[in-house]
């Protein structure tokens, strides 16, 4: 049950980034996730990269504040990944959450919550 909960979160979380990716990179094609795990502050941390190319690295951020829905917070090297944004100011780019309401996407769809324990 518990292993079922994780996994379904964390291809929620996926779906919620490459949907993310999709709106504000050039050239983006897929994404590879490479660890998930829970920060000592109750967060998420999902690592991975994108375009099968490894200098992509990105770290997404989960907290609390966005109910542990990625929502754009996301950490990554300026010198490679930041170059294929549309907008390389933050405030410019869309959210998962615009993006959904935007395009009118069921909501459902990009929504899981975490599983209440983690480890296994």
């Amino acid at each position: 049950m518990h292993k079922h909960k994780k996994d379904k979160y964390i291809e929620t979380q996926k779906a919620r980034i490459d949907l993310y990716f999709k709106h504000n990179l050039k050239n983006y094609k897929s994404l590879q996730i490479t660890k998930v795990y829970k920060s000592p502050m109750g967060g998420y941390f999902i690592s991975g990269y994108i375009n099968n190319d490894k200098q992509y690295y990105f770290d997404a951020h989960i907290s609390s504040i966005e109910s542990y829905q990625f929502n754009g917070n996301l950490g990554f090297n300026p010198k490679t990944l930041e170059k294929l944004f549309y907008h390389p100011d933050p405030s410019k780019q869309l959210n998962p959450n615009e993006i959904i309401k935007r395009e009118h996407m069921n909501k459902q769809d990009y929504e899981a919550d975490p599983p209440i324990i983690w480890g296994f």
